[in-house]
């Protein structure tokens, strides 16, 4: 009797950390998101307009704008991700010459934790930026546009308010694109409303 004991409370505690470990735990993250939301982009200005008698003369300016996002994870945490944003400025500096860029990027992401109320991430992107500098001349504006290579690398942390929906409290990205025939290291600030299915 007594081994018949031992064996039952044995399989039983073994069948009670079975299924603690199938449990699915608090929060489980779906597959799918869309993220959108405002963006900040401290931008490079190097090489900007230099054909064109160095008319910006200030290195960077801040740049306001939106960002959307879709990712989907593949399996686990491993998914990939799309992001199109837009920032742009009325004025990089005192003689009134506006800036704009557009960015289509995508490339790999890894959730680093889905569970519970934070779920950051890494991404690395890729795609084209399109910049345009508008300049004001004897009542005439003229644009001067460039399409080249972007790429992204950060990361991202989101509160997660239920399953399926989310607060990114903040993305990072150190955002590198060659624009004018020059190289501009930029970086970009992302704040938004996740949702998740």
């Amino acid at each position: 009797m007594r081994k018949f004991s031992a064996v039952f409370m044995f399989v039983f505690f073994c069948g009670v950390f079975a299924m603690a470990q199938t449990t699915e735990p608090l929060f489980a993250v779906p597959k799918n998101e869309i993220s959108f939301g405002y963006a900040y982009l401290h931008a490079s200005l190097n090489g900007g307009l230099a054909g064109t008698e160095n008319l910006v003369t200030d290195t960077s300016a801040g740049l306001n704008g939106f960002a959307v996002q879709f990712s989907h994870y593949l399996h686990g945490n491993l998914g990939f991700m799309a992001d199109v944003s837009r920032n742009s400025t009325k004025a990089v500096d005192p003689t009134g010459i506006g800036y704009s860029t557009e960015s289509y990027v995508a490339g790999p992401t890894y959730r680093l934790h889905r569970y519970g109320f934070f779920s950051p991430s890494v991404h690395v992107l890729a795609g084209v930026s399109h910049a345009t500098f508008n300049v004001p001349a004897n009542g005439t504006t003229f644009s001067f546009t460039d399409t080249d290579f972007a790429a992204l690398a950060g990361g991202t942390l989101d509160g997660n308010l239920t399953p399926h929906i989310a607060i990114r409290l903040a993305q990072f990205d150190y955002d590198y694109t060659h624009h004018y025939g020059a190289n501009q290291s930029s970086f970009r600030y992302l704040g938004g409303v996740v949702i998740r299915f």
